[in-house]
């Protein structure tokens, strides 16, 4: 799978994904509060569309240094796991996703949560493109 298309897919997963977020914290409110406290500014839609660019721009440096061991993937993956955290971190604050720890502490389990949704989706996605690939190898071979 090119870089290109991993930033294309991951920038649609995660922002779907803070979405969908958004709406299962809007329900959680509205189950336990009675009502939802819920309002969106013009530049909302934006914003989370820039949250989920930037937080997939890292995964494509991430896939440029595949070589190291294993101790050297998981640091990498470990910072990678922190710089997308701190995108999206900053990008709250900057777009008042929250106001204070409260407010931020689902902000940072959603986080989590979409990490690893999109990693595994990803991950997913490029097994089934080296499968289609393999598979076009193998036809070609077969017709020679």
């Amino acid at each position: 799978m090119t870089k290109l298309k991993i930033l294309f897919n991951q920038t649609l997963m995660i922002s779907t994904a803070i979405l969908f977020g958004v709406g299962v914290q809007t329900f959680f409110q509205y189950i336990l509060r009675g009502k939802a406290d819920f309002t969106w500014p013009w530049y909302t839609p934006l914003s989370i569309v820039l949250t989920g660019l930037l937080c997939a721009l890292p995964t494509t440096l991430l896939l440029g240094a595949e070589e190291g061991g294993v101790k050297r993937t998981l640091i990498r993956n470990l910072l990678h796991f922190i710089l997308v955290g701190g995108v999206v971190s900053l990008c709250g604050y900057l777009f008042s996703w929250y106001d204070n720890l409260a407010d931020y502490i689902p902000i940072l389990v959603m986080y989590i949560l979409i990490y690893f949704f999109v990693w595994v989706s990803t991950l997913w996605l490029m097994k089934a493109d080296e499968k289609k690939i393999n598979a076009a190898i193998e036809q070609f071979r077969d017709e020679e």
